[in-house]
């Protein structure tokens, strides 16, 4: 999905079965095992100072607390921008991650009830017990 800002978050529905530790220890590893395979391309360091150039892999949307946009919800940014749940083809083509707002509601709403997107957010998947 991209957010309507500048990122994209690559959601996992999961099966409400794990506890937030676990799932946080996962998308912690995670983040570290894509950073140390790319690291020219992908950093799991919190501090905006290490990760100029590369891509974030931010993990810790993964606790309870933790805050993150829904989809199709505009954001508070000059053109009301929205955030959009996209697929795998689209993402290869997009240049930025802010392409919809508000004013594009027809479209989204046509977007949403797509074949593409049917069934987005929602699979039947438990967290791996790695």
């Amino acid at each position: 999905m991209v957010t309507g800002g500048k990122g994209v978050h690559v959601i996992a529905p999961l099966t409400p079965q794990a506890e937030w530790p676990a799932v946080k220890d996962f998308a912690h590893r995670l983040a570290l095992v894509l950073a140390q395979s790319e690291p020219d391309r992908f950093t799991a360091a919190l501090a905006k100072a290490k990760r100029t150039g590369r891509i974030f892999i931010d993990y810790l949307r993964n606790q309870r607390g933790a805050t993150a946009v829904m989809p199709y919800s505009a954001r508070a940014r000059e053109g009301a921008p929205v955030a959009v749940p996209i697929t795998w083809e689209e993402l290869a083509k997009l240049d930025r991650a802010s392409g919809w707002h508000i004013g594009d509601a027809g479209a989204l709403l046509k977007r949403a009830a797509s074949k593409d997107l049917v069934g987005w957010g929602r699979a039947d998947q438990i967290l791996p017990d790695l």
